[in-house]
Order: C-alpha cells, then sequence, then structure tokens
C-alpha cells in the first residue's frame, strides 16, 4: 500500500501534535474520580452487618408468616357458617 494514497489532512496532523504530548503528560490517575471519604464496599464488608442483615431476614420470615395466619384465619372466620361450632341445642326426641 502506498503510504502518499493515504495521507492525512495538515489540520489533523497538528491535532494529533498537541495531542499527543499532552496525554503523555497526563498520567492515568489524573484522570480518575476522587476517592470518597466512604465508599458501600467498606459498609456493607463490616462484620457487624451480617448479624444485621440476619437480623433483618428474620424479622421479615415472621411478620411475612404471622401476616399470612392472620389472613387465614381471618378468611376462615368470615365464612365460617353460622352453626358450625357454635353451640346447638340438643335434637328433640
Amino acid at each position: 500500500m502506498n503510504p502518499f494514497t493515504h495521507r492525512r489532512p495538515r489540520t489533523k496532523r497538528i491535532f494529533q501534535a498537541l495531542v499527543a504530548p499532552a496525554l503523555a503528560w497526563v498520567s492515568p490517575a489524573y484522570c480518575a474520580p476522587a476517592p470518597s471519604p466512604w465508599s458501600w464496599t467498606e459498609l456493607w464488608s463490616d462484620p457487624g452487618i451480617d448479624a444485621l442483615l440476619l437480623l433483618l431476614a428474620a424479622l421479615f420470615w415472621a411478620v411475612a408468616h404471622v401476616w399470612a395466619l392472620l389472613v387465614v384465619w381471618a378468611e376462615a372466620r368470615a365464612t365460617r357458617s353460622n352453626g358450625t361450632g357454635a353451640a346447638t341445642e340438643p335434637p328433640r326426641t
């Protein structure tokens, strides 16, 4: 391939000539975001967070099951017929 057939425009060469030293001068750390005073990884890797998450899961489990039992009890109470479980008179003979 002939290099002269693929010449770059003069403006692009000037731009590259200016950008190359700037990129060589700026280190990758300069472009990185500043470190924050705290991070989520430090928060969630705390040893006490395991106990907290376990406590929250147990609390959710207990509330969900108590709620389900309450709903089942209320539904059974609402649909129970009047004669079931009520004190009835003994049959007459």
